[in-house]
């Protein structure tokens, strides 16, 4: 056994050895020797955790200057993640949404060689679902993500998938405070509401004579966001909001508000909210005796509304966010999607499918196959390929601008009006 003096001398040379080892490695690391702090967290799962070595996984990560990129292994499917509502009082939207990227995934199955799945998480049109589906969507290595469905789940979302530098493109979240975040990884095929709130008050003003409008919404980022819209240009064009009113998701006696609404007097109610909300206080009002013109937007743009309803939505008028002028190729879409799926597509089925075909063509663009067969996508890359989209799809011609909005190109507002139990176009 060795005395004391050996003991500490033995590790006195321990300690100077670790120190010269410790040198080394950081001189190494200097020099481009050594994993990176960025190559770590790239290669971080949801839960925080590095694969080890040789741990196999369905899409890799590591650094590529400072955006990163995604390496799927060959053999692997390249998943694409979806983001929507399949399980709410509002699932009827988020199902459309899937129905339209199912359909752009069937007709471009593959990637150079690399079949594309949709891997799709129900995020509750909510802040915390939202951000759950991310960090399952993340931990699931898609290679970017169509949604979320909702604008204040985008909201929440936005910085776990910035975090990733994951390119995210919504159809759906239509709120001017989305894009008011500064993310440079999203974009949206959905219209600003900026957009779609001044075309609702101009049709309300110029087209339907109405000049005194009680406003309500669900409290959402998206209802209080679109009504904020409104109640500006409406006012702006000389209209009246005589008062203001919210309901509360998930509640079914809207009976207070109503009282309310009707004690106004006002000639035209306009709903910013989601279907269920949207189709009690249509009902709720005319069993109240209200005789205002009920005039809603793409929340409640779905046959479910009408039939909710039970008969009291007759009349009443919804947006559907700017249309093409030219609908062949949304005709051709119609078509397909009536044969695939058996109905007609619903709300945000267009935006979908074009926001998939977008992500799509851009991963057909930037992503390389390597020696070993992989197939490697710049994050960076990607991101700026869907930033130079110049593409006509289903819902006409897209264009993004600097924050990841769509531009306006030859397109109008559409408005339906409920006839017969359906929504009709009228402009």
């Amino acid at each position: 056994m060795p005395t004391n003096g050996h003991r500490i001398r033995s590790r006195t040379s321990m300690v100077w050895l670790a120190l010269m080892v410790a040198a080394l490695t950081a001189i190494l690391a200097a020099c481009g020797g050594g994993t990176s702090s960025a190559d770590k967290t790239a290669t971080a799962g949801a839960g925080g955790k590095t694969p080890a070595a040789g741990t196999a996984t369905k899409a890799a990560t590591s650094a590529a200057g400072t955006g990163g990129t995604i390496t799927v292994k060959k053999g692997d499917a390249l998943k694409l993640g979806l983001s929507t509502t399949l399980t709410t009082d509002n699932a009827q939207l988020g199902l459309a949404i899937q129905n339209g990227a199912k359909l752009a995934v069937k007709e471009k199955p593959t990637i150079k060689g690399f079949t594309v799945t949709l891997d799709a998480q129900d995020d509750l049109c909510s802040g915390p679902g939202s951000v759950d589906a991310a960090n399952k969507l993340i931990s699931d290595k898609v290679v970017a993500v169509v949604g979320p469905m909702c604008s204040g789940g985008a909201v929440a979302a936005l910085d776990p998938y910035s975090k990733e530098n994951l390119l995210v493109v919504s159809s759906s979240a239509t709120n001017p405070s989305v894009t008011q975040q500064g993310k440079k990884d999203f974009f949206r095929t959905a219209w600003n509401d900026a957009t779609q709130g001044g075309e609702m008050a101009k049709f309300a003003y110029n087209v339907l004579g109405k000049k005194n409008a009680v406003l309500v919404n669900d409290q959402s980022v998206y209802g209080k966001g679109l009504m904020d819209v409104f109640k500006k240009s409406f006012t702006d064009l000389g209209g009246k909001v005589a008062s203001e009113e919210a309901v509360t998701v998930g509640e079914k006696d809207f009976g207070p508000t109503v009282t309310k609404i009707k004690g106004e007097s006002p000639d035209i109610v306009v709903f910013g909210g989601f279907i269920a909300e949207g189709a009690i206080l249509v009902r709720q009002l005319s069993e109240a005796g209200v005789t205002a013109t009920f005039m809603g937007a793409d929340g409640i743009a779905d046959q479910k509304y009408i039939d909710q309803a039970g008969g009291k939505a007759e009349g009443s008028y919804v947006s559907r966010g700017p249309k093409p002028t030219d609908t062949t190729l949304y005709d051709k879409f119609a078509a397909a999607h009536k044969t695939e799926f058996g109905t007609d597509p619903g709300q945000f089925a267009d935006y979908t499918y074009d926001a998939v075909n977008i992500v799509l063509a851009a991963l057909d663009k930037v992503a390389t196959v390597d020696a070993n067969g992989d197939l490697v996508i710049d994050k960076d890359k990607l991101i700026a390929a869907v930033r130079a989209t110049d593409y006509t799809g289903t819902s006409g011609k897209i264009q993004f601008n600097d924050v990841g909005d769509r531009t306006v190109v030859g397109a109008v507002n559409e408005i339906d009006q409920v006839k017969d139990g359906k929504l009709t176009r009228v402009q």
